[in-house]
């Protein structure tokens, strides 16, 4: 899968990432939205819906647990 640009909005640990462009990877608008929390298990960060996200037992997009996304090197993981 190729790669697209997103825009990220953080505000305190409130997260929004938007695709800005057209693309057929994902649709205009919000692609994920949610709390950033520490994983410890998988020592990632991910974008939670509620709090019992912080244990799920798996994260990332190919997961049914909680999106990851890499704020050192701005990546939004998904399968």
């Amino acid at each position: 899968m190729k790669s697209i640009s997103l825009t990220a909005k953080i505000s305190g640990t409130h997260i929004v990432l938007t695709n800005t462009e057209p693309s057929d990877i994902f649709p205009r608008g919000v692609i994920a939205e949610g709390t950033l929390m520490w994983h410890a298990q998988s020592k990632q960060w991910i974008i939670g819906t509620a709090p019992s996200d912080r244990y799920a037992k798996e994260v990332g997009g190919c997961s049914d647990g909680p999106e990851v996304v890499d704020l050192r090197k701005r990546t939004y993981w998904t399968c």
